[in-house]
C-alpha cells in the first residue's frame, strides 16, 4: 500500500518519446493523470482516508489514510471486501449508528453517479463509531476523479467533522446529541446505563423511573456496576426471578454473552407496589467490532400498555419467547427445565453452539448469520417433539431438554438427526459451506440428587470438549 501518491511533471510521459502521430495520444493521457491528481490532492487537504473505485468493476483502490481520525477498522474492511458495494454495505452496517436506511440508500451506486455525473460534490453526514468506541460526526464525500464524461472513476472520502466537540466530551450539547443516539439504539428504553467492561465503571445516560439505591440522576458521576445490578435485583426483581437474574446480568455473564454478538436481550419479571411487571433488559455493544468496547444497558417495562386479560396473555407469550427464532428465551426455557426436574421428569439436557459464527458473519454479512440462527432454531423445532423444551441461549448458543431420554445410544440417534438437518439447511448465500455445531449432553435421571446449575455445567462443558473436535461433534458427560 501507498499511503500518499505524488506524480511529478518530470514522472509523466515524455510525448517526444513517441512517434508523431501518437503524441496527442499521449499529452491527453497526462492532461488526464494531473487532472486526476488535482482533484484528489484537494480532496486530500481536508479528507483523511480517500479511495479510488472504478465504477465498472466496483473495485477499490486506497489512495490515501492518514491522520489521527482514520478509521483502522474501516480501511481494514476495504481491503477485505474491496468490491464496493460489498464494502459500502458492511461500513453503514457496522460503523453508521443513525438514519441507517436513508444513508444505506444514498449511497447506491446508481444514486452516487446521479449525484455526482456533473462534476458536483456530494456529501452525507452521519454519526460514526470509531475504533475507541466513541461517536462523532462524520462525513462521507463522492466526485468524479476526473472531468465528466470522461472517467470511469471516483472518489470516496472520509473525514471527522467534529473534532473540537469530540475533544471536549464534557460539552453538555454533545452529551444531548450522544443521549439522543443512545435512546434510538436502545428503543426507548427507560432507563440506559453506560459501561466499561474492563473497570465495571457505570454512568448514567438516561433515568426515568425507579432509582436503585447508592444512586442518583442522570449525569457524569461514575458508580460501580454491583451497585446497579445487585442492589435492583434485590430490591426489585420478583423473588422468584432473582436468583437467575443475579447470574443472568452479572458483567461476567454480560461479557460472555456479547462476546460474540452486539446484543443480549432476555426478560423477567418485578414486583411492583404488589403486582407482578413484565421487564426487558437489553446489553449492546457501542462498537462490536473493538474488542473491550463499552457497553450501553437498558432496562424498560414491557406491559405497560396492557389493558386487558387477552392482552396480558399475549404478553406473556411474548415475555417468554425469542424475538428472532419464535423458540423459548433463556430465562423461560430454563425455568421450565427447572420445573420438570423438580417434579423429576427426567431427561437429556443438550447445548449447541454454532462453530466459527464470527467467521460467518464476517465473510457473509450480518444477515446471513442471522439466516443460520433462524435456520437452526427451525430444525430444533421441527426435530424435537412438543413436550420437549427447546431455548435459545443467546447469541449462536441453544440448549434443549428432551423429556424421557436418559441413555446415550438413544440421545446419539437423535442428535445425529439434529446435526444432518442443519447441514441440510439451505442458505444459498453461504454458497455450499457447511455450518457445523458443537454439542454437549448430560443426563437427569430418577432419583439423581441434581441441580440444574450441576446438570448445565455438565453439558456445557461437554460443549467445551467438541470444540476441540474439527466439525460438528458431540460429546456426553
Amino acid at each position: 500500500m501507498q499511503s500518499d501518491l505524488v506524480i511529478k511533471e518530470n514522472e509523466l510521459i515524455d510525448p517526444q518519446n513517441y512517434p508523431e502521430d501518437q503524441r496527442g495520444l499521449v499529452e491527453d493521457f497526462n492532461s488526464r493523470i494531473l487532472r486526476l491528481m488535482g482533484i484528489i490532492t484537494g480532496i486530500g487537504k481536508e479528507y483523511h482516508t480517500i479511495w479510488v473505485i472504478n465504477s465498472g468493476t466496483k473495485k477499490m483502490y486506497l489512495y490515501r489514510s492518514t491522520g489521527e481520525n482514520t478509521n483502522r477498522y474501516a480501511v481494514e474492511l476495504g481491503f477485505r471486501f474491496d468490491n464496493y458495494d460489498r464494502f459500502i454495505e458492511e461500513y453503514v452496517d457496522r460503523c453508521v449508528v443513525n438514519s441507517i436506511e436513508s444513508i444505506q440508500r444514498d449511497v447506491k451506486l446508481d444514486v452516487v453517479f446521479s449525484r455526482i455525473k456533473d462534476g458536483d460534490l456530494f456529501t452525507l453526514d452521519y454519526m460514526r463509531l470509531a475504533d475507541d468506541g466513541n461517536m462523532s460526526y462524520h462525513q462521507m464525500a463522492f466526485a468524479l476523479a476526473g472531468q465528466p464524461g470522461e472517467t470511469e472513476n471516483f472518489i470516496l472520502a472520509f473525514r471527522d467533522i467534529d473534532k473540537s466537540i469530540r475533544k471536549h466530551i464534557a460539552d453538555k450539547r454533545y452529551l444531548r446529541e450522544q443521549l439522543d443516539i443512545v435512546e434510538t439504539l436502545s428503543r426507548d428504553y427507560y432507563n440506559i446505563f453506560k459501561i466499561n467492561p474492563q473497570t465495571g465503571d457505570v454512568v448514567i445516560l438516561k433515568l426515568d423511573g425507579y432509582v436503585t439505591k447508592g444512586m442518583e440522576g442522570a449525569g457524569e458521576k461514575v458508580y460501580s456496576y454491583d451497585v446497579l445490578y445487585k442492589q435492583y435485583v434485590k430490591d426489585r426483581v420478583y423473588s422468584e426471578d432473582q436468583e437467575w437474574m443475579y447470574s443472568a446480568i452479572s458483567l461476567d455473564t454480560v461479557k460472555k454473552k456479547l462476546a460474540h454478538n452486539s446484543e443480549y436481550v432476555s426478560s423477567y419479571r418485578v414486583m411492583d407496589n404488589g403486582e407482578v411487571h413484565y421487564y426487558q433488559f437489553t446489553y449492546i455493544l457501542i462498537n462490536a467490532n473493538i474488542p473491550g468496547s463499552g457497553l450501553l444497558a437498558g432496562f424498560k417495562n414491557v406491559d405497560d400498555i396492557v389493558a386487558s386479560a387477552k392482552e396480558r396473555q399475549n404478553l406473556e407469550i411474548l415475555a417468554s419467547t425469542d424475538i428472532m427464532t419464535g423458540i423459548l428465551n433463556r430465562g423461560s426455557g430454563e425455568r421450565r427445565v427447572i420445573d420438570a426436574m423438580a417434579n423429576v421428569r427426567p431427561g437429556m439436557l443438550c447445548i449447541l453452539d454454532v462453530d466459527n459464527f464470527k467467521d460467518i458473519n464476517d465473510e457473509y454479512g450480518h444477515s446471513v448469520g442471522d439466516k443460520v440462527i433462524r435456520g437452526i432454531a427451525d430444525v430444533l423445532k421441527h426435530t424435537f417433539r412438543d413436550e420437549d423444551i427447546i431455548f435459545r441461549l443467546g447469541g449462536d448458543e441453544y440448549a434443549a431438554y428432551v423429556m424421557n431420554l436418559c441413555d446415550e445410544e438413544s440421545g446419539k440417534a437423535i442428535m445425529d438427526r439434529i446435526f444432518k438437518e442443519i447441514a441440510r439447511m439451505d442458505i444459498p448465500e453461504l454458497g455450499g459451506k457447511e455450518v457445523c455445531v458443537s454439542a454437549g449432553a448430560a443426563f437427569f435421571k430418577e432419583g439423581t440428587n441434581c441441580s440444574f446449575e450441576e446438570l448445565y455445567k455438565l453439558a456445557d462443558s461437554g460443549v467445551y470438549e467438541s470444540k476441540k473436535v474439527k466439525g460438528t461433534s458431540l460429546d456426553f458427560r
